[in-house]
């Protein structure tokens, strides 16, 4: 009987092992691509017959617990399997949203007030559209107040953005104003006849954008082109 258990737990061992390498690898390529979902599930219902024999030969032992290991690695393997899925969702999606702005932008309005977030736009913006296709591309800061500190912070957060655009092979315009960040960039969108915003979900304000409201929400409510925010 010893000996049936080891053989056993030694059979289910050979199989477990390939799990936790799978689910490493399957993490790493960030892709469902070449993922069975059915094999996963063949298996799982596997494991599960083979705890319910043993549950109803009354055959209950130490190499279910080997059974139970099992499927907490095939568990880890679906929730690899789930999360590449999404990534994959989110790559699509991406991809189907550059072809429609490369082939409709020709103003690109770009705001930023110097924030990791609004860099952040900036890159995927540079990543995610053509916009060497794009003939106008402004960027564009906002002094809330009219002191030196604020325009100084202005003109530094638009000479950054130019700067990590040059980087990726285009020359922008540089712009500051004054007044409420959403309100003139809604007035600067519409006087350069923008056909696409681009900014960044958070920015400096931290509590006063709480009680005020989201400058990136009253843009995109106000605005009348599309606006891409990037959280």
């Amino acid at each position: 009987m010893v000996i049936a258990q080891v053989l056993e737990a030694a059979m289910l061992i050979c199989f477990g092992l390939s799990w936790p390498i799978n689910a490493y690898k399957n993490f790493k390529a960030g892709t469902a691509a070449g993922t069975s979902w059915q094999f996963i599930l063949l298996i799982t219902v596997g494991y599960l017959a083979g705890i319910a024999a043993k549950f109803a030969s009354g055959m209950i032992n130490w190499v279910l617990a080997v059974y139970f290991i099992n499927l907490v690695c095939l568990a880890v393997n679906w929730a690899v399997y789930f999360r590449n899925c999404r990534l994959d969702a989110a790559r699509l999606a991406n991809k189907q949203a550059s072809r429609i702005i490369d082939s409709s932008v020709n103003t690109l309005l770009i705001a930023t007030d110097g924030s990791k977030a609004s860099l952040e736009a900036i890159t995927f913006a540079a990543h995610a559209i053509d916009l060497k296709k794009v003939e106008n591309i402004e960027v564009l800061s906002v002094a809330e107040s009219t002191s030196e500190i604020s325009a100084a912070r202005a003109t530094e957060a638009t000479k950054h953005a130019a700067e990590t655009l040059e980087h990726a092979g285009v020359k922008a315009s540089e712009k500051v104003c004054t007044g409420e960040a959403a309100a003139a960039i809604v007035g600067e969108a519409r006087k350069t006849d923008a056909n696409l915003v681009v900014m960044g979900s958070r920015g400096l304000s931290g509590i006063k954008e709480l009680l005020l409201g989201s400058v990136s929400r009253s843009v995109s409510e106000n605005v009348n082109c599309p606006v891409l925010i990037v959280k």
